[in-house]
């Protein structure tokens, strides 16, 4: 242990410093996930911190992340890392909130880099999140969208169902009788014509 506010430093046995910030999360056992954790990690190219050094990182990490009155230890597992475990309720029962955690880590890293001359390491961008207005907005916007293309597609079946009606009106209308069905004019007498018998000749035997 190279770092706590709760005299740990220098302890080998978890189960001392674990005890510690039972105590404090015991005054509020209702609270979910009382426990934060973080790793603080060199780059390849920096030096290797002291155990001094890493304590005073720890130290103002805490207070730029808001958890400092909080029960907090500081493990060195490595020449270029620690990790740091915090009691989310303090001595007092007072709950640190921990919201948007990453980003102010991250803005506390780059200080910590500024000030120890460090190398500045990598920061993992994170998505904006829209607010809840414009979920519901776009939401509804595609809940009109829906409608509007059912109302189309309906008007087009109407549309297509009237023509087609309108065709057949008009094929019926333009269908003529059949012929058993006409009635022959009252003022319409036949002509009968007589038998012309057909002429010898050259053509005979071939009808034109």
């Amino acid at each position: 242990m190279v770092g706590s506010n709760i005299g740990a430093e220098g302890q080998t046995d978890p189960r001392w410093w674990a005890g510690e910030l039972r105590k404090a999360l015991n005054t509020r056992p209702e609270i979910k996930n009382p426990v934060w954790h973080a790793s603080l990690r060199n780059t390849k190219g920096d030096r290797t911190l002291s155990n001094d050094q890493w304590a005073d990182i720890g130290q103002s990490f805490a207070e730029d992340m808001g958890y400092a009155e909080h029960p907090w230890v500081m493990v060195r597992h490595g020449n270029d890392h620690v990790h740091i475990v915090v009691s989310r309720v303090s001595d007092l029962g007072e709950v640190w909130h921990a919201r948007n955690d990453r980003r102010a880590a991250q803005t506390a890293c780059t200080k910590l880099e500024k000030a120890y001359g460090l190398e500045a390491a990598p920061r993992r961008r994170e998505q904006a999140k829209q607010p809840v207005l414009v979920d519901r907005e776009n939401a509804r916007f595609k809940a009109q969208l829906v409608a509007a293309q059912r109302a189309q597609k309906e008007r087009e079946a109407q549309d297509a169902a009237e023509k087609a009606a309108q065709r057949a009106k008009w094929r019926d209308a333009s269908f003529p009788n059949p012929p058993t069905t006409r009635s022959q004019s009252k003022d319409t007498v036949p002509v009968v014509r007589p038998y012309t018998q057909r002429q010898p000749g050259r053509d005979a035997g071939y009808e034109r």
